[in-house]
């Protein structure tokens, strides 16, 4: 996108007093080493195939399987079931679209029609449940809420509904742990109340959940709210995953920052804290998604249109 001849057409918006190029989005593992990639500016979805660094001197590469960008309209993120065929994509800034679901061809990956359960213009992210029965999405207008949907029938009930008390603050995205215990919702003010420096403090909450119901608990479990580069402008999150009896990894992007954080909470105790950069330098990252086996995280950059794959250690 910003090698393309329309680039000096985009309006950049700003985020702690940087111009950004809201571009590569959002981003999902499916397969073990398969991921879908959106673009916000490009408005298309990508398939790619991961290919992890072999023998010695070898290159970690990204094979492109498919793109599509029919019935797609600046895409912001991306979720889908691990067997590949069940995604859903939020739409930002459109009238028609806003929250779709579409069934991918098992051999090809060509992306079906789908169907629109929500049309607006504030989605922001989303999750499949780890079942791939129910779907969280996060919508930031006024005064923005977390639902939860089941995908099991095509009338895709209502399962919850939260709704945003602590305004400036907008939940922008939910992520679950892999056993389906918890969930974690980000909350940080939208771009426009960040022009100038991050100094509103983003939040970093944890909630009970009934996965086989589609249940988040309203309640937090814990809550970090920090208006430095942990959380200060956070947008997307993923669990990694975790041994029995160890503390749940939950990774965030900081677009104001340039990096994403690590954060651990500790179930028993039920506290939450920050526990390091797990990776800096980047360009406004934004989406985020740890593969299965947790061995790699893949994170999207707003700023530099990248899609980057990092090894955990």
């Amino acid at each position: 996108m910003l090698h393309g001849p329309d680039v000096a057409t985009l309006l950049p918006l700003e985020v702690a007093g940087r111009k950004r190029l809201a571009t590569c989005s959002g981003v999902a593992w499916f397969r073990g080493d398969h991921l879908a990639v959106v673009n916000l500016r490009g408005g298309h979805l990508r398939v790619y195939k991961f290919h992890a660094a072999g023998a010695p001197g070898a290159a970690a590469r990204l094979e492109l399987l498919q793109e599509t960008s029919e019935g797609i309209a600046r895409p912001e993120d991306v979720t889908i079931s691990p067997d590949g065929s069940l995604l859903a994509i939020t739409h930002s800034r459109s009238n028609e679209h806003g929250v779709s679901i579409h069934r991918l061809d098992a051999r090809t990956f060509a992306f079906g029609a789908g169907c629109m359960l929500r049309r607006g213009r504030a989605f922001h992210g989303l999750r499949l449940f780890p079942d791939s029965r129910h779907l969280a999405f996060t919508e930031i207008g006024e005064p923005g809420q977390v639902e939860v949907v089941s995908v099991t029938t095509p009338a895709c009930p209502r399962t919850c509904l939260i709704e945003n008390r602590e305004a400036p603050l907008k939940p922008k995205s939910v992520a679950f742990s892999r056993d389906g215990r918890y969930a974690a919702i980000v909350k940080s003010p939208n771009v426009k109340h960040q022009t100038v420096a991050v100094t509103s403090s983003g939040q970093l909450a944890v909630h009970a959940c009934a996965a086989d119901r589609g249940v988040i608990a309203a309640q937090p479990l814990a809550v970090l709210a920090a208006s430095d580069a942990s959380l200060g402008s956070a947008e997307m999150s993923t669990f990694l995953p975790s041994a029995p009896g160890t503390p749940y990894r939950v990774l965030v992007t900081n677009q104001g920052a340039d990096v994403v954080s690590t954060f651990e909470f500790h179930a028993t105790q039920r506290t939450l804290a920050f526990a390091g950069t797990f990776a800096a330098g980047l360009s406004f990252p934004h989406g985020v998604d740890a593969s299965a086996d947790g061995r790699h995280v893949a994170v999207t950059n707003y700023g530099d249109d990248t899609l980057r794959i990092f090894r955990v250690v």
